[in-house]
């Protein structure tokens, strides 16, 4: 739902998977199976504007920072289905 006018109408946009690191946490617990630990998990700006919360995978803790440039990967899950993550990348500037 749109929080400023409240519409539920929907548009469907391709988006290039890139973006850059706006938050993070290092998760160590609760611990579950289907993860490997530390979990670094990301609030992401999308290039396009859209904010999404996944996992950073591909860099170690300490080399996470604000501001990291990343671009989506995909994590195969379950039942073939696959879940977007992001990996770091190179910085165009």
């Amino acid at each position: 739902m749109c929080p400023e006018c409240h519409s539920v109408d929907v548009e469907t946009v391709e988006l290039s998977g890139t973006g850059t690191v706006y938050s993070y946490a290092i998760l160590h617990h609760p611990q579950h199976p289907a993860f490997s630990y530390p979990v670094v998990a990301v609030l992401v700006d999308l290039d396009e504007g859209v904010r999404i919360v996944s996992n950073l995978i591909g860099v170690t803790p300490r080399d996470v920072a604000i501001g990291m440039p990343v671009r989506v990967a995909f994590e195969a899950t379950e039942h073939d289905m696959a879940v977007p993550v992001f990996e770091p990348r190179e910085s165009s500037t």
